[in-house]
């Protein structure tokens, strides 16, 4: 695990990007000590990976934590003057962590969580796979989503377009509404410009883009959507920089209905806390 220390919570790309995805690192601030996992930062602070500050200058400054980085304070910083090492005090503990644990049962266990048939479930799995082996269908990814509706040609050959949440929303919500469909059904959906690609039509996008159609009637205004299992790259490379079979593992995450689960946007929030979503996993 690698550490560093700050005058303010900051997240440094030459110390974080070499690490992989279940390596931990530990900022100790005069706020106290955030430890989380590189596929913690890439879920929770994606904004912040995306940002000019943390691309191009390589480091990215908060004044203050956010509420959503004190999930991951683990501690007040204090030096014992003998050894010179730190000690930590949990701020959370397990109690609390039980008590998330037991919401995040009662939700997966609720009646008013929406129920998918196994059926209609698996039936998205497999054509979702069937997607991904057809060379004549683009791949979606969530990436870059300043090009969001915008496609290009991967070095592989395959076509690529930029999505923002959207198409996760849409495939969810048609499982939601019980909806199937062939590949060749989706195919023409998609050449068509009828399957969503991004969340409102601007007028950038409108000039920009390839695929234009909005969520609109389709989107879900009472829910937040919540991947399981990260759908993040945990790369700066560009996408066309990216190996294409990492793209068709992105896709198959980002768009596979078994990664992902619904929360009413009243307690949405919970979908970026790690024991809540591996609950969801069960």
């Amino acid at each position: 695990m690698v550490e560093y220390s700050c005058k303010r919570l900051c997240f440094r790309a030459d110390i974080i990007e070499p690490l992989k995805d279940t390596d931990c690192f530990t900022i100790h601030t005069p706020n106290g000590t955030f430890q989380m996992t590189k596929s913690d930062f890439y879920r929770v602070f994606h904004n912040v990976v995306k940002s000019k500050s943390y691309q191009d200058n390589r480091i990215y400054h908060m004044s203050k934590p956010p509420q959503k980085a004190l999930q991951f304070l683990k501690s007040d910083s204090s030096v014992d003057v003998h050894t010179g090492k730190s000690s930590f005090v949990d701020l959370v503990g397990e109690d609390i962590r039980q008590k998330i644990k037991e919401i995040a049962i009662l939700w997966k266990t609720s009646r008013n969580n929406p129920a998918i048939d196994d059926d209609v479930l698996r039936h998205w799995k497999c054509v979702i796979e069937e997607w991904i082996e057809d060379e004549e269908m683009p791949l979606i990814v969530r990436k870059d989503t300043k090009y969001k509706g915008q496609s290009f040609i991967h070095p592989s050959g395959r076509e690529i377009i930029v999505s923002d949440n959207t198409f996760a929303i849409w495939v969810y919500g048609r499982c939601m509404n019980h909806e199937i469909y062939t590949l060749k059904e989706l195919k023409e959906k998609l050449f068509n410009n009828e399957i969503p690609m991004v969340y409102m039509l601007t007028s950038e996008i409108r000039e920009k883009a390839k695929y234009t159609r909005p969520l609109g009637a389709f989107s879900l205004p009472i829910w937040k959507v919540c991947h399981i299992d990260s759908v993040g790259f945990n790369s700066n490379k560009t996408i066309d920089e990216i190996d294409i079979t990492d793209i068709k593992n992105h896709f198959r995450k980002y768009a596979s209905p078994y990664n992902i689960f619904v929360l009413p946007k009243e307690i949405g929030d919970l979908g970026e806390i790690q024991v809540f979503i591996d609950v969801q996993r069960m």
